[in-house]
């Protein structure tokens, strides 16, 4: 949880939009971005609800309710009202290899599902998320994390995208060989569902970086990727 009484203090806030006169002149977010305190506000907002729905995935009645991929959304909402952001990015990581793409674009069940939802605006779940890891590339606090030991088996993942990409690091930390084929000269990674706007292009680029060194090799491959 973050601050006891933070949902009565605070408001819900979410990042000032630019407008639409500057937008139509680049290809850079659409949203400023929130300085620290506000931020530190928005997760003193996640209260002691008892039982969070936010983290739990699920369907019902067909439709999502909460995280798809389980995040300890209460976990790191805290860790951010305490300032303690290379915390909450371990937290982020446990659940999630790409939060820089998944707190741009995924639609946020997890607030739908918030309690505080209930009779006030929820949790600005989705904005914290995306100010952690924006943190963590800006401090270097995402590198590469080798196995202890390999198993000696090879794994081949065909597809460069986001589920590729996750599937390629879960298997390189189980200790496997992994190789990513792609049938283009560079990693796609989340280039089928983002525009290309500067921000997302410097989070590709550093993932891509950062994917060379979790798995084996990367390898382009002629025809279609699957």
């Amino acid at each position: 949880m973050g601050k006891p009484t933070g949902f009565i203090e605070y408001l819900r806030e979410l990042p000032v939009d630019r407008t639409p006169i500057e937008r139509v002149r680049d290809w850079k977010e659409f949203h400023h971005h929130m300085d620290e305190k506000r931020l530190r506000n928005q997760a003193a907002r996640c209260m002691d609800c008892g039982v969070p729905f936010c983290h739990t995935g699920t369907l019902i009645s067909g439709m999502a309710s909460g995280c798809p991929v389980n995040n300890l959304i209460p976990e790191w909402n805290d860790l951010v009202y305490r300032g303690l952001w290379r915390e909450a990015l371990e937290r982020l990581h446990k659940t999630n290899n790409f939060p820089e793409f998944t707190g741009r674009v995924c639609p946020a069940p997890c607030e739908g599902s918030c309690v505080l939802g209930i009779n006030t605006p929820p949790v600005a779940i989705k904005s914290v998320e995306n100010a952690i890891i924006d943190r963590g590339w800006e401090q270097g606090w995402v590198v590469p994390e080798a196995p202890q030991s390999r198993t000696g088996k090879k794994v081949v993942v065909i597809g460069s995208g986001p589920a590729g990409l996750a599937a390629a690091v879960q298997l390189n930390r189980a200790g496997h060989n992994v190789t990513v084929l792609e049938r283009d000269d560079r990693l796609d990674a989340a280039d089928e569902i983002l525009n290309d706007v500067s921000r997302i292009r410097d989070c590709v680029e550093s993932t891509s970086k950062y994917t060379h060194a979790n798995y084996a090799r990367a390898e382009a491959v002629a025809g279609s990727a699957g």
